[in-house]
């Protein structure tokens, strides 16, 4: 895990495109920067969702509530302008998780050659005795994003 050296992440493969992700964990509704988090992005299929993939970074975010910018494979610009080239993002997992709060799992996070993704990451406080409630079978709060529309 790194805040300010991010010598964890696998590089882009030789060849790709390169896009950006920040995290910016916080509670509140925004409100509260939250420090320490510990976050684990992985590789996204949407054909195996069931498995999660590979781990490509651990973070952990800052006293802003921000990790440091991590770069990720992304397929490059120009093959999407070719007659049926490959979809111009790449999708990939983030995990969330802070001591005291519910964790979250976002998925299908779009990553786009050479632009940099902020992710928000609200996260809801465990209630006062620290018990899971019913809200769902394990108390994960599972989050998806859909493929835009181009």
């Amino acid at each position: 895990m790194y805040r300010d050296n991010p010598s964890n992440v696998t590089p882009p493969a030789v060849g790709s495109g390169q896009g950006y992700l920040v995290i910016h964990v916080t509670t509140a509704r925004g409100a509260i920067p939250l420090e320490g988090a510990q976050i684990t992005v992985r590789d996204y299929t949407p054909e195996t969702e069931a498995i999660r993939g590979d781990v490509v970074a651990t973070l952990v975010s800052g006293s802003d509530g921000n990790t440091v910018i991590i770069p990720l494979d992304a397929p490059p610009k120009a093959d999407s302008l070719k007659p049926g080239g490959t979809v111009p993002y790449s999708s990939y997992i983030a995990e969330v998780h802070l001591e005291g709060y519910y964790d979250h799992t976002f998925s299908g996070i779009n990553i786009f050659d050479g632009i940099t993704a902020i992710l928000p990451a609200d996260l809801i406080p465990l209630p006062e005795n620290g018990q899971i409630d019913g809200f769902s079978p394990d108390g994960n709060r599972d989050f998806e994003g859909s493929s835009p529309d181009l």
